[in-house]
């Protein structure tokens, strides 16, 4: 009998423990902290369209999707000059459409890696000496009929959104050994959400090290924490009131032009994951960056003086860069810095 009661002290001592560690559902205020009135960096007329970014300790990286150009490294400290490395769709070590992963890597120091054409797993090496550019295939992906974005490679699996969505899952995770595990959507979005699967139109960011993967939402105000099994840890609603998709008059349908963006972009960070918010319809609002630690709690929100496209943020969360259009149909490249969290 002492032994029961010991027994069942212990699993009450462990599961008070565990309660107290989990961030159960939360919201948090659209309060907000000015950013500094950020610089501009550089600007590109609209011969092209810089669509994604990377940071490593000496360089910035960024993709182009109108120019032959389709990747453009520039030195951090010589950024007026010419980018001092490129990639075009032609040549020996060419991409083609390619997309900068989302994990995070501790101590990459001056690598960055992108998965092309949907297909492999690359690696761009940057010489900070010599400003010489190696691109190395690390590893070709397994699921070639699964057309994605938002890829995240960790030791094991390979997690992505599909591109052609027909289904609420936020994401999924492949493994060769065990094919795709699809992740439920958290039940206080489906609770609110239209029927269509467009409603759950998403982006996210992974952490190995934090056991997390971080989903937030493009039509309604939610974020959602995940373990890299999939299972859910928290959601959080940024605001008091749900942001809901308008729908047509088919009520199955959302009206994707006028239904309000929420959640537009993501990056992190070994300590932070940062989710950039716009919070119009039209894309015309000052944005907002919505920070958490990969626990789930909130940190701090950043007012932006802009709209802003995509952003990346330095290792050490100094800095915030940041793509945004200007009034000459092209786009500046700002650089923001951040007080501390």
């Amino acid at each position: 009998m002492k032994n029961i009661l010991l027994f069942c002290s212990y699993l009450l001592i462990v599961c008070s423990c565990q309660n107290e560690n989990t961030i159960k559902d939360y919201s948090i205020s659209t309060k907000s902290n000015m950013l500094s009135e950020g610089k501009v960096l550089f600007s590109k007329d609209d011969n092209c369209y810089l669509y994604d970014l990377k940071i490593t300790d000496n360089f910035y990286l960024f993709l182009d999707e109108k120019n032959d150009t389709v990747l453009r490294i520039y030195e951090q400290d010589n950024i007026l000059q010419t980018s001092i490395s490129s990639c075009r769709s032609s040549e020996k070590d060419k991409l083609w459409k390619p997309l900068f992963t989302k994990e995070i890597h501790a101590g990459t120091e001056d690598i960055a890696y992108l998965v092309d054409n949907n297909t492999y797993y690359k690696a761009i090496t940057l010489d900070a000496n010599n400003n010489n550019m190696r691109i190395n295939t690390i590893k070709p992906l397994k699921q070639r009929n699964m057309f994605s974005r938002d890829f995240n490679i960790t030791t094991k699996e390979t997690f992505g959104i599909p591109i052609s969505r027909d289904t609420k899952c936020p994401f999924y995770f492949f493994n060769p050994d065990s094919g795709y595990y699809w992740v439920d959507p958290s039940p206080a979005l489906e609770k609110k959400m239209p029927n269509d699967v467009f409603s759950y139109t998403n982006t996210i960011c992974l952490n190995e090290s934090q056991n997390t993967v971080v989903s937030a939402y493009r039509f309604t105000n939610y974020v959602s924490f995940y373990g890299l099994d999939g299972t859910l840890k928290t959601t959080v609603k940024f605001g008091k009131t749900p942001v809901i998709p308008i729908t047509t008059s088919d009520p199955n349908k959302i009206d994707i032009r006028n239904t309000s963006k929420c959640f537009t972009y993501i990056c992190g960070t070994a300590k932070y994951v940062y989710c950039l918010y716009e919070g119009s319809s039209d894309f015309t609002n000052q944005s907002k960056i919505v920070v958490f630690q990969w626990d789930g709690k909130h940190i701090n929100t950043w007012q932006a003086n802009r709209n802003l496209q995509a952003i990346a943020v330095d290792k050490n969360d100094k800095y915030i860069l940041a793509i945004s259009r200007n009034k000459n149909d092209g786009q500046d490249i700002i650089r923001y810095y951040l007080s501390d969290h």
